[in-house]
């Protein structure tokens, strides 16, 4: 089975928004109907309604990724005039090393011992000196770029928990909560706070025209009336959704809503349950926030492109000396793949935004969407009580059928 295949039928299977794009178009209309989701709006268009199908094609979806150099390109576009004259730069006074080199090498052919073949032999002698400082400038490069990584890393780490998180109390929501308009309105906001937490890490509203927050309301995960609250009271939206998932959890306690009354033991349990998941979402939009706001010292960035410069401008004049004509390529590669290597460094440091390299926010924000979609249907289909009861009865009188399963210690491949 090709990759391309086991995508798509882990796609078709889960209902996961598999696409990185931040492209996707979202398209809906308010015709009220409960075949999608309980208190939800849907529209006549089921494809374009289902959160699964608003993302654009995997790149290699056809067996046919997108050209390398293609993807470089597109990654380092805003950065094209930085990179092209800083490599021109370094690449310019290599040029004229190289011919001050063979200028010096003719001349010492043409007077054997005299000053230019000193000169030669001075010159090759400090290559020991530009291995070194050599050395220290790649320490310097894999230093800020691996801290670049992580914080590249830990944006998706945090999105991953979120998505677990927000997923964990969505299932709560209906296997705990007994009162069916305040399950779905806690279902409503859990999605919201997705879409609230990609806006306010890209530096906008749902309120504007990239927020999705028209087509929030037209797929009633939101009302009008609760979109020009957020736009008539600025605020961080994630904790507007967050506080209002509070408030829910209120009137479940008041109208005793939940599925074990306030004299059962469990009743506090389950509560603190809730309460302990939406402290956790608290806490991972704060690191989100975190990560975007920090960045790395203006300071460091231009240490790190001094040493750049410092180096190839030493390193050309030493190496003249033995390569000659050969010195211009070889520091037109070596300059752009460091060049690169600061360039997706600093793409990686905020990784909330539109580039290539940035995560998929618009792939998670649909994944939860669509799980949480999915755990709904479950819930007022009733099929899950059924599995619970009839069918645990039938497996229990099946000796046979329970011992054909042997527990493993290997780890399965998913790929």
């Amino acid at each position: 089975m090709t990759p391309t295949t086991k995508a798509k039928r882990f796609q078709s299977e889960h209902g996961t928004a598999l696409s990185s794009t931040n492209n996707c178009k979202r398209s809906s209309s308010a015709d009220s109907s409960s075949s999608t989701s309980p208190g939800f709006k849907t529209s006549s268009n089921k494809k374009a309604q289902d959160p699964n199908n608003r993302h654009a094609n995997i790149d290699d979806e056809e067996g046919h990724a997108e050209f390398f150099f293609l993807l470089l390109f597109q990654s380092i576009e805003d950065s094209m005039t930085f990179v092209v004259s800083s490599i021109s730069g370094v690449v310019a006074w290599s040029i004229a090393c190289a011919f001050l080199a063979n200028r010096l090498r003719q001349q010492s052919l043409e007077h054997p011992g005299g000053t230019a073949e000193l000169w030669l032999e001075d010159i090759s002698s400090c290559s020991q000196s530009v291995n070194f400082l050599g050395t220290l400038f790649v320490f310097t490069l894999v230093f800020r770029f691996n801290t670049c990584y992580s914080m590249w890393w830990d944006s998706r780490v945090y999105w991953g928990d979120i998505i677990s998180k927000s997923l964990e109390l969505a299932m709560m929501n209906r296997r705990w909560i007994k009162d069916k308009s305040l399950a779905d309105r806690m279902s409503r906001f859990i999605i919201v706070y997705s879409y609230a937490s990609k806006a306010l890490l890209r530096g906008i509203s749902l309120t504007e025209d990239k927020g999705d927050g028209s087509d929030l309301v037209e797929r009633g995960l939101l009302t009008q009336k609760e979109l020009d609250y957020m736009d008539e009271h600025p605020c961080w939206q994630p904790h507007y959704c967050l506080e209002m998932l509070r408030a829910i959890l209120v009137q479940v306690h008041n109208t005793d809503a939940l599925v074990f009354n306030t004299d059962n033991k469990v009743h506090g349990q389950l509560f603190r349950c809730f309460d302990n998941t939406i402290k956790d979402l608290n806490q991972l939009i704060g690191n989100c926030v975190r990560t975007s706001a920090s960045g790395l010292p203006a300071s460091y960035d231009a240490i790190t492109m001094t040493s750049f410069f410092l180096f190839f401008t030493l390193a050309s004049f030493v190496w003249s000396a033995s390569v000659f004509w050969m010195l211009p390529v070889i520091v037109f590669c070596a300059s752009s793949i460091i060049m690169l290597l600061i360039v997706m460094g600093t793409k990686l440091v905020d990784p909330f935004g539109y580039d290539k390299v940035d995560i998929p926010m618009e792939a998670f924000c649909a994944t939860i969407e669509a799980q949480i979609i999915a755990i709904d249907k479950r819930a007022t289909s009733g099929i899950m009580e059924d599995f619970a009861t009839t069918t645990s009865r039938r497996l229990s009188n099946n000796h046979e059928l329970r011992n054909s399963f042997e527990a493993s210690v290997n780890i399965p491949k998913l790929n």
